[in-house]
């Protein structure tokens, strides 16, 4: 709990560069699957998002439409939000 409460501590003011929606809605969407530091969770196999090779348009498209054993976002979330999400990712969550 100390971990998520001093990341959204640390990522507050950042947030604000990648759109605060990105940090909404990552919290909201994907740290059940991927953790709250974006490292991935073994139990669920998930990837990192700290290593991740996909440029923003890329996981823009992965968030959209699914990959692997990760549901399609788009009836969910409106174009904005995926775009600021992925945004959140790409700028926010570093190794």
């Amino acid at each position: 709990m100390k971990r998520l409460a001093l990341l959204l501590a640390l990522s507050a003011p950042l947030a604000a560069q990648a759109g605060e929606s990105g940090l909404v809605v990552f919290h909201g969407k994907c740290t059940r699957c991927h953790g709250a530091d974006g490292r991935g969770k073994a139990i669920f196999n998930t990837p990192s998002m700290l290593t991740s090779k996909l440029s923003a348009a890329e996981m823009e498209q992965v968030i959209a439409n699914g990959r692997a054993k990760m549901p399609a976002f788009k009836a969910q979330l409106a174009p904005d939000e995926i775009k600021a999400v992925a945004a959140f990712i790409k700028a926010e969550l570093k190794p």
